[in-house]
């Protein structure tokens, strides 16, 4: 397995990548009817690859297998996809890509580097925090104005005394 940067000659994999992350993020998430296209993956892929973000890619036996991309943005850098192919997953080729992002941001010269992660999603977490990710920065949360769909509640987090829902984003559209 070699880790290194994206080169121009890897465009076709990453966008197959970045269809395949994208889709099975939209499918945890309920909006298994929203899933990219080829193309739209391949526009995805192309838009990620703005002068301000760097992409770093897995290869096993030249076929890329994962990628994590960090981006500079308002002041700080972001990884903001990390992506690894199910039969590769658990093999610390995700733990080998995020440091390839660090070291990036370590060499020119910050002290942190930022990610979004949703709280329900414990697989990363755990991932996160194994790789060190330790400091809790931003929480996002939101307002429904449609009722949710209890059936798809995923739990709740206490924070700072206040019980949280957790949910999927689908939702069913009656009004409150």
């Amino acid at each position: 397995m070699k880790i290194r940067k994206y080169r121009n000659s890897d465009f076709d994999g990453l966008a197959l990548l970045y269809r395949d992350f994208f889709n099975e993020m939209r499918e945890w998430h309920g909006w298994e009817q929203l899933k990219l296209s080829e193309e739209e993956a391949a526009e995805t892929a192309r838009e990620s690859l703005d002068k301000n973000s760097w992409v770093f890619v897995a290869e096993d036996s030249r076929k890329l297998v994962g990628f994590a991309r960090v981006q500079f943005w308002d002041g700080a850098y972001f990884v903001r996809e990390v992506y690894i192919a199910e039969p590769f997953r658990r093999r610390r080729v995700g733990s080998r890509l995020l440091t390839k992002c660090e070291d990036l941001v370590k060499g020119k010269g910050e002290t942190s580097i930022y990610l979004f992660v949703e709280p329900k999603h414990t697989v990363s977490l755990k991932f996160l925090i194994q790789n060190g990710y330790d400091t809790l920065n931003t929480l996002e949360l939101r307002k429904d104005f449609v009722q949710a769909d209890i059936v798809k509640r995923q739990g709740e987090v206490e924070i700072l005394g206040h019980k949280l829902r957790l949910l999927k984003r689908k939702t069913i559209s009656q009004k409150c």
